[in-house]
């Protein structure tokens, strides 16, 4: 299982930069998040293909680009053709949230429909889409995205027990069973988070932890989990708590990842 790191906590930095950073990391590559404010954005995506040069110079791979792509308007146009050029395996669309006061119904039924036409679009591209698990949207567990993605075979997923949890948890065997195996699986997104006293007397809150620190996610027993049924996919590692030093934050949080991955049943490093 190789180890990308999703660059949401990097802003705007440069491609060269941006991989000097990652491989200081120990990181195999890039999830690199195309986004107002990032190292390419929605407006300059032709930017991809520098980021993509930038972590190949370093000895490194652009594994997955997430983006927030919905529907098969002319960004999703440009951004899709910049990740063909560049050579990117996998691109994340956006959330399809849930809007109670639409429906779930109506709410499917559009999503559906938008996705289906981006995933006609990526196709021409050559490109192929994942659509990540993620709390507040129609796709939070395995069951629900399969409805979303029903006729798209094409559209891998990205399971993430941490955004899960931010709805409670679903057993990360069901996911993949449900998903019908590993084969099914573009990438699987890694974080942690634990549940804290809120503002309110009798209320709590699900925020964000550092990998190293622990939490609600048992990824020391995820990971041989998922290498004992034979998945060989990427990881990306996520750091999304608040830091003063996201380099650092990475850096420990990558590390602590390689220790998991080097326990008895995950395989080797790297591999």
């Amino acid at each position: 299982m190789r180890v990308l790191v999703l660059t949401k906590p990097f802003g705007a930095l440069p491609p060269e930069e941006l991989a000097e950073q990652l491989a200081k990391a120990g990181a195999d590559g890039a999830d690199l998040l195309v986004r107002q404010g990032q190292t390419a954005t929605p407006d300059t995506s032709w930017r991809i293909g520098d980021a993509a040069r930038a972590l190949r110079g370093a000895g490194l791979e652009l594994g997955l680009v997430s983006t927030d792509l919905v529907a098969a308007d002319r960004t999703a146009d440009l951004v899709l053709g910049h990740c063909a050029e560049a050579g990117v395996p996998l691109v994340r669309v956006g959330f399809y949230r849930y809007d109670a006061e639409v429906g779930h119904a109506v709410g499917l039924d559009r999503a559906r429909r938008d996705l289906e036409e981006l995933a006609a679009l990526a196709g021409r591209h050559g490109v192929r889409l994942v659509l990540a698990l993620h709390h507040g949207t129609l796709h939070p567990s395995a069951a629900h995205a399969l409805r979303l993605l029903a006729g798209l075979d094409g559209v891998l997923v990205h399971p993430d027990p941490g955004n899960q949890a931010k709805e409670g948890s679903e057993d990360w065997r069901l996911t993949v069973d449900v998903l019908g195996g590993p084969d099914r699986v573009g990438c699987v997104g890694v974080k942690n988070a634990v549940w804290e006293p809120g503002p309110s007397p009798g209320s709590w809150n699900c925020v964000w932890q550092p990998l190293a620190d622990g939490g609600v996610v048992p990824w020391p027993t995820v990971l041989p989990g998922l290498a004992g049924l034979g998945y060989q996919g990427p990881l990306s590692l996520h750091v999304h708590y608040r830091t003063d030093d996201p380099f650092a934050s990475v850096r420990r949080d990558v590390a602590h990842l390689r220790g998991l991955l080097l326990e008895p049943g995950t395989g080797r490093r790297g591999g």
